[in-house]
C-alpha cells in the first residue's frame, strides 16, 4: 500500500532513517523523556513491521506500548518540555491529512499518537476482522505522526 508523504517528512520515511533520528533524539534525552522517546521507538519498529515487513498486526498489537504514555499522563508530565515551539507550518504538509498540524503543540501531537496507538490496543482484538477499521491505513497515519514529531523536534 503506498501512502502519500509530504516532502517534510520524505527523509524519515526512508529505510532506517526515522530510527536513526529517533535512536539520536533517544540519546541526547534523560529521565522521563527519554522513557517516552525508547517506548516511542519501540513502537514504531512494530509499526514499521506491519507496513514494511507484512507482519500481521495481530502479531504485534498486545507488544505495542503505551505504559510510559500513561504512567507520565498521570503524574502531569508536560509534553511540550519534548518540544516548547508550536510545530511549524511546513508548505509540503498543505493539503495532506497532517496539514492541521501546523501551529498545533507538541503536547497535542504526542497525545493523539497514544490515543491511536490505545485505539488499536482496544478495538483491534474484537474487531480486527471488520473491513471498516482499514488497519494498516491507521498504522500509516500513526508512523506519519510519528516522522512529524521527529521532524518538529529536530527543527
Amino acid at each position: 500500500m503506498d501512502i502519500t508523504i509530504p516532502t517534510a517528512l520524505k527523509t524519515l520515511s526512508a529505510g532506517g532513517s526515522a530510527m536513526q533520528s529517533m535512536t539520536s533524539w533517544w540519546k541526547k534525552s534523560k529521565g522521563d523523556s527519554r522513557a517516552l522517546i525508547g517506548e516511542l521507538k519501540d513502537n514504531l519498529q512494530y509499526l514499521d513491521m506491519i507496513a514494511n515487513d507484512g507482519v500481521p498486526i495481530g502479531d504485534v498489537v498486545e507488544k505495542l506500548s503505551i505504559v510510559e504514555y500513561k504512567r507520565l499522563s498521570r503524574e502531569g508530565f508536560n509534553f511540550n518540555n519534548l518540544k516548547k515551539s508550536k510545530i511549524s507550518n511546513y508548505p509540503s504538509l498543505k493539503g495532506t491529512d497532517l496539514e492541521s498540524w501546523g501551529g498545533k503543540e507538541t503536547e497535542a501531537l504526542v497525545v493523539s499518537i497514544y490515543d491511536k496507538l490505545n485505539e488499536i490496543k482496544i478495538r483491534f482484538p474484537h474487531v480486527g476482522d471488520n473491513q471498516k477499521y482499514r488497519w494498516k491505513v491507521r498504522v500509516n497515519n500513526i508512523r506519519k505522526r510519528i516522522w512529524l514529531l521527529l521532524v518538529h523536534v529536530g527543527s
